[in-house]
C-alpha cells in the first residue's frame, strides 16, 4: 500500500497522462488507471529487485574462476594468488550461506558480490579473471511497472545504474482512488 506521499506522486502521474486523467472517477476507470499503472514501464526501466533467490545468485557465479587455473608450483606467488580467491570465496560464501534470498537491493550486498566477483587473481599467471559480477548483477535487476517508476528514489533505469524502488507491487483500485481524492 503506498504511503500519502507516494499518493501524491501518483496522483501527479495520473494528471501527466492525458489518458488516465480522462478516466472517469469511478471504480472502473479507478481499476482501469491501475491496470495500466500497474504494467511494465515503457520503455523498459531497470530497477534493483528488493530480493534475490539466493539459488539464483548462485547459479550465476563463474565457479571455475573462483580457483586459480594454473597448476600449484610451490611459490610464494601463487599460493598468495590461491589465498587472495580464497578470500573473496570465503566473502561469496558469507553473503549467501543459508540464506533463501538476499536484500539485493541494499547497496552494501552489492558491493560485496561486486568485491568478491571481479579481479579474482585466477587466471594462468594471475591474470584477472571475472566470478561472474556481471551476470548475478543482472539476476538482481528486473523492468518496473509505471507505478514503481513514478515512485523511485533513486537511479537512471538503466543497467548501469538500476533504480531504487520506494514502492514495490501493485496498486489496487482503492489506491487509484485515494490518490485521485487529493
Amino acid at each position: 500500500m503506498p504511503t500519502p506521499s507516494q499518493l501524491v506522486l501518483i496522483r501527479a502521474a495520473i494528471d501527466a497522462d492525458p489518458a488516465l486523467s480522462s478516466m472517469p472517477q469511478t471504480s472502473s476507470g479507478a481499476d482501469a488507471i491501475a491496470t495500466a499503472l500497474n504494467a511494465p514501464a515503457n520503455p523498459a526501466f531497470i530497477v534493483w529487485q528488493s530480493s534475490t533467490s539466493a539459488q539464483v545468485i548462485f547459479d550465476a557465479v563463474s565457479w571455475t574462476n573462483m580457483t586459480p587455473a594454473d597448476a600449484p608450483d610451490g611459490t610464494t606467488l601463487w599460493t598468495n594468488r590461491a589465498l587472495a580467491c580464497q578470500g573473496k570465496q570465503f566473502n561469496l560464501q558469507t553473503i549467501l550461506a543459508g540464506r533463501e534470498s538476499i536484500s539485493s537491493n541494499k547497496a552494501s550486498i552489492r558491493a560485496g558480490l561486486q568485491d568478491a566477483l571481479t579481479s579474482l587473481p585466477s587466471g594462468v599467471g594471475g591474470v584477472s579473471r571475472s566470478g561472474g559480477w556481471a551476470s548475478v548483477q543482472t539476476a538482481m535487476q528486473r523492468n518496473a511497472t509505471r507505478a514503481e517508476k513514478a515512485l523511485i528514489t533513486s537511479g537512471t533505469g538503466t543497467a548501469g545504474s538500476p533504480g531504487n524502488l520506494g514502492f514495490e507491487g501493485q496498486l489496487t483500485y482503492v489506491d487509484i482512488q485515494d490518490a485521485r481524492e487529493l
